[in-house]
């Protein structure tokens, strides 16, 4: 218990120009998960315009699907692990 109090004590003390890489990690994770439930729903909204024939619009929604799992994907997996 009296770890996690220091951990607390440790990140609360700092001034918010610094977070822990541990909190940085868990963030982008977060974004990137809602990234691709929007990329999903995208997804399925597409599909749905393909099958009522409106192809304009769904090769709209087609492209956006791609950039935002494109996007999903580059948020889960960065390239750069380690800044230091």
């Amino acid at each position: 218990m009296a770890d996690l109090r220091e951990k607390i004590k440790t990140i609360s003390s700092t001034k918010g120009d610094h977070a822990p890489e541990s909190a940085k990690r868990i963030g982008l994770w977060v974004i990137a998960a809602m990234a691709a439930a929007v990329s999903i729903l995208t997804f399925i909204i597409a599909i749905g315009l393909f099958r009522n024939g409106n192809w304009i619009l769904a090769a709209i929604a087609s492209l956006f699907f791609l950039l935002s799992a494109a996007t999903a994907y580059v948020l889960a997996f960065p390239h750069k692990l380690n800044t230091m």
